[in-house]
């Protein structure tokens, strides 16, 4: 494992990290000795007059408040005792810190420029107010509040989210715990359930997430699909273009550097990242949900919600593996570091060598990226506050032609000057089904189907056109009645910098379907005996159902392939519990996510490698090379002889995406825990550009 890029900080918090999992894996292996069920207080043998005799420890004795401690429902010990006296006055507070260590082995990025290990931490605090306790009246009963609070980071590099080179798409990030890093105000709803719960309405600031497809045994995974996303919140069509609506000549946009003059549409340069369904425990918004339950194993429920657009900021994305050499003039050594406006690199030749001008000194570029902007819409109330991400902020040299590595001056881009955050309507619904199988109602099931709607903007793949666009390539003076008069001659073309087609169908919503499916498969059942009172009558023995034994989990989800980048995801998984004798309430699991990338996609990708108009009006359509070639500067438009290198590689195209995750969890005693995982991440990048991964890890976690 490579750590040679860790420097001071990185090294504390991975000591700190490490003497917290050795400190709780000692006890786990101490405790791993005996059995779950310790007494609240320890006995010991003495001897006196020969005989062996059975003493408890009293319990204002040291070890014994030690071992209540040890055996108690909290790390706390009930808020140091003030637990109960909250709990009776209406108020019940619960809390959990999470400690996730995850290290690369192999696959990836093959780069020093993010580490290959890392740590994440969580704390979390939720508390319940049940107004008929803290009221003493019957009649508010059902009425509560919930209020969570939670604070996120990563540790040894808390600017980039998932925490390892990996470099997997988003939805199969190998740790759920990177979203939404800070402090953030989770949901606060107040609720009302009827005493025989089958009615339920909450209302507040709310997350769909925590109240819809709910699958408890697939948290007990890190890695974010199976966990979190579950195939929900892909990336949403190609994105908003950036055009240049109005050239700016004192920032060099003038005719001659390929910028239309007036107020008539330029130059495509960029896209805007469109918002994804954001399926995480990371957003929130105003909102309310109902659910009924027309009878004991039914149920139906439905929410509406605000949709706040890039509630989670836009990420500061790094240099991908099609980013790189030999599909751009990025040198491939900046795969895996971030990108950035201003980023300044030297470019490189056909031949993947660095470039250098005339005099020797190098040919250096800059990056053109958008910045990285956090919108921490945990304390944004107001939904989301306008943002116009075509500002100063981006820079002066924020366009950077990715064929030639040449940088244009920016503008103000984006559709009637800019783009601004928009506030829609966020719908999920769904309908279950929570039968009990067998003779003794021992198996239980959980059966889901359900839906969402996302309204936001967003962008088909499917249908796409290259924008035509009017230039003035050239100015004649002449002399009419003793004046000068300037005409200019244009041409029409396809610049080869507009090498991404445009979208030409924009939706306002997306939308998509899950279907759930968990079972328990097999239930231990366990002989208690009970001793007769008046010790004439034998014992009687009955059978007890214990929580031991094998559950399964599956998920569906679909959406539309013509505008979502992952349009089919499945997952299934097996949980045992118990599978070690003495060890009731340890955990074994094995699960699978796969995501299915769109065919529409493919063909947006194919229309980008083949479907190019050469840049100065020729009627020959222009095939991209399979790779960088050099090509006449007359065949790229200059009207010179001379060459120059022309990147024009093939993109490759998306297939799937898997990952197989396992997991052992140590339950320690009621309130600690740790679990070792492996994760094999196959074709990361979906397009066979990173390598196949694993992904070795630890997860200790302590109960308030």
């Amino acid at each position: 494992m490579n750590l040679k890029n860790f420097h001071q900080p990185k090294r504390t918090a991975l000591f700190q990290g490490a003497l917290f999992l050795i400190a709780i894996t000692t006890a786990s292996v101490v405790y791993a000795q005996t059995t779950n069920k310790l007494p609240s207080e320890t006995p010991f043998q003495v001897q006196a007059d020969g005989k062996t005799q059975q003493t408890l420890l009293s319990t204002n004795t040291p070890s014994s408040l030690l071992s209540r401690w040890w055996n108690g429902p909290s790390a706390l010990d009930q808020w140091f005792g003030l637990g109960p006296v909250l709990s009776a006055h209406g108020l019940t507070v619960t809390g959990s810190a999470t400690e996730r260590y995850l290290g690369q082995v192999s696959g990836g990025y093959s780069s020093a420029n993010q580490p290959q290990s890392n740590f994440i931490n969580e704390e979390k605090l939720n508390a319940l107010l049940n107004f008929a306790e803290l009221f003493g009246n019957d009649a508010l009963n059902g009425l509560t509040f919930s209020s969570t609070w939670r604070y996120r980071n990563v540790g040894s590099n808390p600017g980039f989210a998932s925490g390892t080179a990996s470099g997997p798409s988003s939805t199969f990030n190998p740790s759920a715990l990177t979203t939404g890093l800070g402090v953030r105000i989770l949901p606060q709803y107040l609720q009302y359930t009827t005493p025989n719960n089958s009615f339920t309405i909450n209302a507040g600031w709310e997350n769909p997430f925590e109240q819809f497809l709910q699958q408890p045994l697939s948290k007990e995974f890190d890695n974010n699909a199976i966990a979190t996303a579950k195939g929900i919140g892909a990336t949403l069509g190609a994105g908003i273009p950036y055009v240049n609506t109005l050239a700016n000549p004192s920032l060099g946009q003038t005719a001659a550097s390929g910028y239309t003059q007036g107020n008539a549409t330029g130059s495509k340069v960029k896209y805007f990242s469109t918002s994804g369904v954001p399926w995480s425990s990371s957003y929130a918004a105003w909102g309310a949900t109902l659910k009924v339950k027309p009878s004991g194993d039914t149920y139906v429920q439905s929410g509406l919600y605000e949709a706040i657009t890039q509630a989670n900021g836009i990420p500061a994305t790094q240099f991908s593996a099609t980013q790189v050499y030999p599909y751009t003039q990025v040198p491939a050594s900046l795969a895996g570091a971030f990108n950035s406006t201003g980023l300044v690199y030297q470019k490189v030749g056909a031949n993947g060598q660095l470039l250098y001008n005339k005099n020797g000194t190098p040919t250096l570029t800059a990056s053109g990226f958008i910045p990285g902007y956090n919108q921490n819409h945990g304390f944004n109330f107001q939904g989301s506050p306008s943002m116009n991400v075509n500002t100063a902020a981006i820079g002066s040299t924020s366009v950077v032609n990715q064929n030639t590595g040449a940088v244009t001056s920016a503008a103000n881009y984006g559709s009637d000057g800019g783009y601004n955050s928009m506030n829609g309507l966020y719908n999920v619904n769904e309908i279950g089904w929570t039968p009990k199988f067998g003779s003794d109602k021992s198996l239980e099931g959980h059966y889901a189907i359900g839906g969402y709607i996302w309204g936001q903007e967003n962008t088909s793949f499917t249908p796409v056109s290259f924008a035509s666009e009017v230039v003035t390539t050239n100015f004649v003076t002449t002399t009419v009645k003793g004046k000068s008069v300037t005409t200019k001659n244009t041409t029409t073309f396809t610049p080869y910098n507009a090498k991404t087609p445009y979208p030409s169908q924009e939706n306002n919503l997306a939308w998509g379907m899950y279907f759930q499916a968990d079972q328990r498969l097999y239930a231990v059942k366990e002989q208690v005996s009970t001793p007769s009172l008046d010790d004439k009558n034998p014992a009687t023995t009955s059978t007890r159902v214990t929580d031991k034994g094998l559950y399964m989990f599956n998920e569906f989800t679909f959406t539309t392939p013509e505008n979502n980048v992952m349009p089919f995801y499945f997952q299934t998984g097996l949980v045992y519990k118990g599978l070690i004798p003495h060890r009731d309430n340890d955990s074994l699991g094995i699960a699978l996510g796969t995501g299915f990338y769109s065919s529409y996609y493919n063909q947006y990708i194919h229309d980008q490698n083949q479907s190019l108009v050469n840049a100065l009006g020729s009627s020959k359509n222009a095939t991209v090379p399979n790779g960088p070639t050099t090509a006449s500067a007359k065949q790229l438009g200059t009207g010179t002889s001379t060459t120059e290198v022309f990147y024009g590689a093939y993109l490759p195209v998306f297939s799937t995406t898997e990952v197989i995750e396992a997991y052992y969890k140590i339950q320690i005693n009621k309130w600690a825990s740790i679990s070792p995982d492996a994760q094999y991440i196959i074709n990361p990048a979906g397009n066979a550009t990173l390598g196949n991964e694993w992904i070795l890890g630890a997860t200790a976690k302590v109960a308030f």
